[in-house]
């Protein structure tokens, strides 16, 4: 029985960490969905303006980590127009919700979908903060 939860835990794994290789998943996949969606607002640089959030600074406003799970959510909330977003002005993010899932593993362990292009946004932001 114990080796069963060791394959599926590893097969778990070798799901996720695909996720993380996927060309629909990448910065560079992320980089072109930003520059469809955001640039408009925050910029080609990513360091927005005056009313608009530096999103190179995601990392150094939490602390010096990269916070995945929340900018996951917020960038998901967003593009579902989740009501706890309703004072953000921020575009409707529908066509981001189209396409497939892949899961991300989230803290302790587990994981949730995600759609590939959210999850290719957020590598591009980690790839630009500073």
């Amino acid at each position: 029985m114990k080796s069963t939860g060791i394959y599926t835990s590893l097969a778990a794994m070798l799901v996720l960490s695909g996720a993380a290789c996927s060309p629909w998943t990448s910065p560079q996949a992320g980089r072109n969905i930003y520059a469809q969606n955001c640039v408009s607002c925050h910029g080609d640089d990513g360091r927005g303006g005056a009313q608009v959030p530096d999103l190179t600074g995601i990392a150094a406003r939490a602390g010096g980590t990269y916070p995945q799970r929340r900018v996951l959510d917020k960038l998901d909330g967003y593009a579902r127009g989740a009501v706890i977003y309703t004072d953000v002005e921020m575009p409707n993010f529908g066509d981001l919700l189209t396409g497939r899932l892949t899961r991300v593993q989230t803290d302790q362990g587990l994981s949730r979908p995600f759609p590939e292009q959210i999850i290719a946004l957020d590598a591009y932001l980690q790839s630009i903060q500073r």
